[in-house]
């Protein structure tokens, strides 16, 4: 499913696993980094925001990924 790995690893592209407030487990691609987490866009088209220590379970690399330099910059 998901590779053990930090939240502070996470890039544009990787598959992000995230936990709903039922429970649930579910997935969504990181688009970009925001002051309250990592922005992702989820299979309904909605997104959502994961933040470690929340709601954050685990990613999986993309073989495209980037870094998200203006995220960092802008929220580092």
């Amino acid at each position: 499913m998901w590779t053990d790995e930090s939240f502070d690893e996470i890039q544009k592209g990787d598959t992000v696993y995230y936990e709903t407030p039922q429970g649930q487990t579910h997935k969504g691609r990181a688009m970009l980094r925001g002051p309250a987490g990592w922005v992702l866009k989820t299979d309904n088209g909605l997104p959502k925001v994961v933040n470690d220590g929340y709601n954050y379970l685990g990613h999986t690399p993309a073989k495209n990924r980037q870094p998200d330099h203006l995220g960092a910059f802008l929220n580092g």
